[in-house]
């Protein structure tokens, strides 16, 4: 089988955040069905004209993909004689309708999602309204937003998800044919030589699920005086704000690749504090998990996980996240809690059963 993946050309990067991740768990997912695979990369729209609609009559999703793309997706297909064409994230959707109408495309639409959009158009305006744009926040905005949504899954003839949630969320969208492929893991086990005391986090800061998250968990764990909470991440100016109004913070600012290496080893545990149904899944939790730290989060956090309670509990507030993070750092049993955390890494699927479940699915 032949395939076309339509992807931003910002996505396919080997590195960055979990955009990329995704990406490239989708592309080597696709591999691993057994599926040739021709990628078709596109820039964002930099046209003056579109620029200037963008800035002053913006519209969900409109502006960012030249429709012209849709007659190369077309061309590429007739080259390969291509069975399937996956559109990676939802900038691509645009052209759904496009590539339905074009005469000789047999081909069927895939939409490679990660995460439904309103989802965090909803957690903008319920968390932190003051950060939204002006035109977000109208009632007109936010109409269209759905509408949009609604009439791009017409024109596709399958959804994979990569979160439980979010197979939920598409068919409440009016998706059809829907497929969940749980999370990979990729193990990069540092030389892990934690500290008495200290757990970390890692995150956009101006991400409004991040920035509540580490908030209310900084606000119960200024209640345990023995635990230190490192925050990296960016922008500066959020991090040093959170380090200036609680006491348990240490803001390490953003690091990179060998930086955060070298400062996550010196952590007790990872915590990633999600409190609310954030978009897509978080991929730092798939990281921390491949380095062999021991993760501690809440269902929301974990979502898209393959996850065992038993071994790593998940729970549900603030308050209980403290708590756990208090007992690992104050038990000393940091080989223990290491040990429960390859359990949860050994729930992932491999990349060979993940294209087993695409080719499947497909077929």
């Amino acid at each position: 089988m032949n395939a076309i993946f339509v992807s931003n050309r910002n996505y396919l990067a080997s590195n960055g955040g979990g955009v990329q991740w995704c990406t490239q768990d989708y592309l080597n997912t696709i591999a691993a069905a057994g599926l040739r695979n021709d990628v078709l990369a596109y820039n964002n729209d930099q046209r003056l004209s579109v620029r200037l609609r963008r800035k002053f009559t913006p519209r969900p999703f409109a502006g960012l993909v030249n429709l012209h793309v849709a007659a190369e997706i077309e061309a590429a297909r007739n080259a390969s004689d291509a069975n399937w064409i996956f559109l990676n994230n939802s900038e691509p959707l645009v052209l759904a309708a496009a590539i339905k109408r074009a005469a000789a495309c047999q081909a069927r639409i895939i939409y490679l999602s990660h995460g439904v959009e309103s989802t965090d158009q909803i957690n903008d305006l319920r968390l932190g309204s003051e950060t939204v744009p002006s035109h977000r926040r109208q009632p007109a905005w936010i109409g269209r937003l759905f509408l949009a949504e609604l009439e791009q899954r017409r024109h596709l003839d399958g959804v994979v998800c990569v979160s439980e949630e979010d197979v939920t969320f598409e068919r409440w969208l009016g998706s059809e044919n829907i497929c969940f492929l749980p999370r990979s893991v990729r193990p990069d086990p540092l030389d892990w030589k934690p500290v008495a005391g200290r757990v970390g986090t890692v995150g956009t800061l101006t991400h409004i699920p991040n920035l509540d998250g580490v908030r209310r968990f900084a606000a119960e764990l200024d209640r345990h005086p023995s635990v230190r909470l490192r925050v990296v991440g960016g922008p500066n100016d959020a991090g040093e704000k959170l380090a200036h109004e609680f006491r348990c913070i240490d803001y390490m600012g953003p690091l990179d690749e060998g930086a955060l290496k070298s400062e996550a080893a010196t952590w007790c545990a990872f915590v990633n504090p999600i409190f609310c149904q954030a978009r897509g899944v978080s991929t730092k939790v798939a990281t921390a998990l491949g380095w062999g730290l021991p993760v501690f989060t809440t269902p929301q956090g974990a979502r898209g996980y393959r996850w065992d309670d038993s071994a790593l509990p998940r729970v549900q507030t603030a308050k209980e996240l403290a708590q756990l993070a208090s007992r690992v750092v104050s038990d000393g049993d940091h080989g223990g809690w290491q040990m429960k955390s390859m359990q949860i890494s050994r729930l992932a699927p491999t990349m060979a059963e993940s294209g087993k479940a695409l080719r499947e699915f497909l077929k």
